[in-house]
C-alpha cells in the first residue's frame, strides 16, 4: 500500500490563562503542525510534528518540508527503514521522524482496525495513572493549586528553574506542606542547575516524598548528582536518543527514567526504550512536550503497554491547552487514556480541513 498524498496543517491552540511557565519560559501559544498521509486505498493516518518551545520554529518546518516529498509513493512497509535512516540525523530531525511515525501508526492502526497501543505490543492496562503538573509559579500558588487537587492525583510534578535557586526550593516546601503524606512530588529543574549547584543544594529538603527530576541538561551531569545524593533523581531530556537511554538503563543509577517519543523520533523508539526499561526493572513516565490531541492520545498509546507497577504516570499533554480533548478519555479520577477506535483513536469533527 503506497502513500499517494501527503498534506500538512497548523496547529496554533493557545494554553489557558497567562499560559504555563518552567525554566524555558512561559509558553502561551503552540507552534505545531498537523500532518495528514492518505494510502492509495484512501485509508488516512494523522501524525502531529511537536516543536520544542526552546527552537526555531521556521528551522524544524523547514526540516519537515524538506523530509516530506520523500514520503510521497513510498510502500507502507518500506517506511519505517527510511525512518531509521533519518533517527540518525541531527536532533532536531528526531522531532520530524517523531510526527511522521505517529501518522503511519495511524494509518495502519486504521487500515488493520486496531488501535496504535496493540502496534506497540498491546496494552497491559486499561488506563494509566495521571499526574497534577503544575506551572512554576509563586510557591503560595502552587501550593493552593496542589491543596485544591489533593484528592485527584498520587503525583504531583512543580516546575521549577524560572528564577533561583533559593525561590525553587521554597516552592518544593511549599508544595510539600500542601500534600498529603502518600504523595509523590517530581520536583522538575528542567535542566536549570549545575550539578555543584544540585548537590549542594537540593540535601537541604530530605523529606522521602521527593524524587528530584532532570536536575542538568546534560547527561553526565545528571549522573553526577545522581551519585552525589541520597535522595533519587530522575532523568527526562537529557536522554536524548536511543543510545542515551540504553546507556542510563546499563548504568542503573538514577531511580527513573522520562520516556518522551516526540524527542526521541516517535513511538516505534519510545516502545523499544518502554520494553527495555521493562526488563531492567526501572520505573519510568511516558508523556511529551505539550501537544495537541494527536501527539497526546500517541503518548497515551505508548504508555498503557507498560507494566503497571513500573509507570509512574502520564499525563494528558493537552492539559494546560484551550482545546478539545475528545480523543482523551477520563475513565476516573486521576485516570487517563486514549479513547476508544483504531489508529489513534475516533477523531473529532473539525480536527484540519477537508
Amino acid at each position: 500500500m503506497k502513500i499517494t498524498r501527503i498534506e500538512t496543517f497548523p496547529l496554533q491552540p493557545r494554553f489557558k490563562g497567562d499560559g504555563y511557565a518552567m525554566s524555558m519560559g512561559r509558553q502561551t501559544v503552540l507552534y505545531h503542525r498537523l500532518l495528514r498521509l492518505t494510502a492509495e486505498d484512501g485509508t488516512v493516518g494523522i501524525g502531529e510534528f511537536v516543536r520544542p518551545p526552546t527552537w526555531s520554529v521556521a528551522e524544524i518546518e523547514a526540516i519537515e518540508d524538506d523530509c516530506l516529498p520523500a514520503l510521497r509513493g513510498i510502500d507502507l512497509a518500506d517506511l519505517p527503514a527510511l525512518l531509521a535512516t533519518w533517527r540518525e540525523g541531527e536532533k532536531r530531525l528526531q522531532y520530524v521522524v517523531a510526527g511522521i511515525d505517529l501518522a503511519m501508526l495511524d494509518l495502519m492502526g486504521r487500515a488493520l482496525g486496531l488501535p496504535v497501543s496493540s502496534l506497540l505490543g498491546g496494552a497491559r492496562a486499561a488506563d494509566c495513572p495521571e499526574y497534577l503538573s503544575l506551572s512554576c509559579e509563586a510557591p503560595e500558588v502552587m501550593a493552593e493549586i496542589t491543596r485544591a487537587q489533593n484528592r485527584n492525583f498520587d503525583v504531583v510534578q512543580a516546575k521549577l528553574g524560572s528564577d533561583t535557586l533559593v525561590n525553587d526550593l521554597t516552592r518544593v516546601r511549599a508544595v510539600l506542606e500542601a500534600m498529603r503524606p502518600d504523595q509523590m512530588l517530581l520536583a522538575d529543574f528542567n535542566g536549570a542547575l549545575s550539578p555543584d549547584d544540585a548537590i549542594r543544594a537540593l540535601p537541604d529538603i530530605g523529606d522521602p516524598r521527593v524524587i528530584w527530576e532532570e536536575p542538568c541538561d546534560d547527561y553526565d551531569d545528571g549522573l553526577a548528582v545522581a551519585r552525589g545524593i541520597a535522595a533519587p533523581v530522575m532523568l527526562d531530556q537529557c536522554l536524548k536518543d536511543l543510545p542515551t537511554y540504553m546507556r542510563a538503563i546499563q548504568d542503573r543509577v538514577v531511580a527513573a527514567l522520562v520516556i518522551k517519543p516526540d524527542s526521541i523520533g516517535g513511538l516505534s523508539v519510545g516502545r523499544t526504550v518502554r520494553d527495555a526499561c521493562a526488563a531492567a526493572g526501572i520505573r519510568v513516565r511516558i508523556d511529551g512536550w505539550w501537544a495537541g490531541q494527536i501527539a497526546g492520545a500517541g503518548a497515551l498509546h505508548l504508555a498503557v503497554g507498560a507494566p503497571p507497577a513500573m509507570l509512574i504516570s502520564s499525563i494528558d499533554l493537552t492539559d494546560p491547552i484551550d482545546t478539545d480533548r475528545s480523543m482523551i478519555d477520563r475513565p476516573a479520577p486521576s485516570r487517563v487514556r486514549a479513547a476508544p477506535g483504531p489508529g489513534l483513536g475516533d477523531l473529532p469533527n473539525g480536527l484540519m480541513p477537508t
